[in-house]
Order: C-alpha cells, then structure tokens, then sequence
C-alpha cells in the first residue's frame, strides 16, 4: 500500500494566469500562494489550486458529474454568493436547484472549469 500524506493540490488548465487568479481571489477569497509565468498556486485552506497556463485552453467538461469543484457554504452565504456573483456579471449556469436538504448553483471560472456553490441545512 502506498501511504500518501495527503492531497497537495488540484492542477486546472488556464489560458490567462492573471484573469483567473482575480476570479479565484477576489470572487472565491483563494489566497496566492505563489505566481511563475507558467503557473500560479492558490489555497482556500485545506484546498490548493495550481492553475497552469496553456495558450488557448478551455475546459471541456460541460457536465458538472464528470468534473466540477464544489464548495459547500452557510445558508446566508449562499444567498449572499448569488448576489456577489450577479454584481460581479458572473453567470450562474444552472440554479438554484434543490438538492438533499439545501440548494446548489453552478459557475465556471473564466476558462470553464465548473464550480459548484452549495448549502446544506443540516
């Protein structure tokens, strides 16, 4: 068995390191960590990202079953995530939608990684 101490990080694709490192700390409050002009690395602690710049990348998956981040909030936060985003011109791709004791809505970072936002009451 191999015993791995934990998980470092998630590595997305990014074709403007820049634009997605303001979408991830000003939208999703990520602290930078660390910015090379081939990557960056950002932590909401325990989650890190390493967005990886590739010239003209766009995610592919479109189905948030395949691949999607998922942040899970405060019921008054979730309420208050969809009006930031609204504020901000950030497109909710499907939501409100009911789900086991709460609500979820979907979003894309600027180059389509998909970000699920979501309660639960209890």
């Amino acid at each position: 068995m191999i015993l791995l101490e934990g998980l470092h990080h998630i590595s997305l694709g990014s074709a403007d390191l820049s634009r997605s490192i303001a979408f991830y700390r000003d939208i999703l409050d990520f602290e930078l960590v660390e910015e090379a002009e081939s990557h960056a690395l950002l932590r909401l602690d325990p989650v890190s990202i390493r967005l990886n710049k590739i010239a003209g990348y766009k995610a592919r998956s479109k189905n948030p079953a395949e691949f999607s981040l998922s942040f899970i909030l405060d019921v008054d936060d979730f309420t208050d995530a969809i009006n930031e985003l609204e504020a901000a011109s950030i497109t909710i791709l499907d939501g409100p939608l009911p789900i086991t004791d709460g609500e979820s809505i979907l979003v894309a970072d600027p180059d389509g990684n998909l970000i699920e936002l979501f309660y639960r009451d209890n």
